[in-house]
């Protein structure tokens, strides 16, 4: 457990380090200020927006080399998890928008190009938000819970159900029957470019959908055998773990920022770009799968995590027995 806390502390550390340079140039009038004021931002769900690069890069500097000291303390003060949440909460609920997952949509649409510099910022903060998780679920780590919790299985069927929900529509506006559009976002689907555009989406949501199922089939612990080359190989964890906890992050994020604006318009009433117009639901209800489809996704990924160090800790505990046997009878 140790050395786990460690790894996990180093990264966060270092991870607050380069924001702290990051904050400092920002602070000295560099470029590349990702929470300035647009239109384009408050659109798309962004809620620290408008803010100042002086006095705002001057924050990041002082809260990247506050990290670094309480990132540097994790091993030896595990107390300091509780610090680790609130800023787990803020990099990926708070900080992210819709561009974020915007700019996944165009990476897959091979457009990097049309990827906003706020979009990368946003990746950075999220990725430093599972660091701060990851440490605190490092720190906190303790013994005697399941290695498999019963709840694994029935969130990981929801987690690759909900994919689907979201690619129906798309797959049927890509196959030429737009509905529950605007006439404006009908012109655009019913484009050869926004046709192509919503069978991507819609290929990438079932694909994804199907790999999730893997986190609690043999398949996904153990390659099929009509695989070449690879038959029977065991699948690495983390290459299980890693994208889907990725894509949970993003996912989570977006929808938490699609939830929030539904709400605040709930509550203030539809303001221009921003409403969630009835003659376009269909544009933006899909979206609001993204939020349980993240969380599903993220705690599924968390099952098959623990899963597989249980599995490795029995294998290395029998291995250990096999070894003290060994040395008991030479010994005899």
């Amino acid at each position: 457990m140790r050395r786990d806390v460690k790894s996990w502390a180093a990264a966060t550390a270092g991870w607050s380090a380069v924001s702290a340079v990051a904050g400092l140039m920002w602070a000295t009038g560099g470029p590349g200020f990702p929470f300035g004021g647009s239109d384009r931002a408050a659109r798309m769900g962004a809620v620290l927006t408008g803010l100042d690069p002086a006095p705002g890069g001057a924050a990041v500097f002082v809260l990247g080399l506050g990290g670094m000291v309480v990132a540097s303390l994790m091993p030896s003060r595990p107390r300091l998890r509780f610090v680790c949440w609130p800023a787990a909460a803020v990099l990926l609920l708070v900080v992210p928008d819709g561009r974020l997952l915007l700019a996944v949509g165009e990476l897959l649409m091979w457009h990097g190009d049309r990827v906003e510099a706020a979009a990368v910022g946003q990746a950075w903060c999220t990725a430093g938000g599972v660091l701060w998780a990851g440490a605190a679920l490092a720190a906190g780590r303790g013994k005697g819970r399941a290695a498999d919790p019963g709840w694994a299985r029935p969130i990981t069927l929801v987690a690759a159900a909900l994919p689907l929900v979201y690619a129906a529509p798309r797959a049927l506006w890509a196959a030429g029957f737009p509905f529950g559009l605007d006439p404006a976002a009908t012109a655009m689907v019913s484009t050869p470019g926004g046709r192509t555009r919503e069978l991507v989406f819609a290929t990438a949501a079932v694909s994804g959908g199907l790999l999730t199922l893997g986190l609690t089939q043999r398949w996904g612990t153990r390659l099929p055998a009509w695989v070449p080359l690879l038959r029977d190989r065991p699948v690495p964890g983390r290459l299980a773990v890693v994208p889907a906890a990725a894509v949970a992050v993003v996912l989570t994020g977006a929808g938490f920022t699609m939830w929030r604006a539904l709400a605040a318009a709930a509550f203030t009433g539809p303001t221009g770009e921003a409403a969630f117009d009835l003659a376009n639901w269909a544009a933006w209800a899909g979206n609001l799968i993204w939020l349980p489809w993240g969380t599903t996704l993220g705690l599924a990924a968390w099952a098959y995590h623990r899963r597989d160090g249980a599995k490795k800790s029995l294998h290395s505990a029998t291995l250990r027995r096999t070894i003290d046997c060994v040395d008991r009878g030479y010994e005899r």
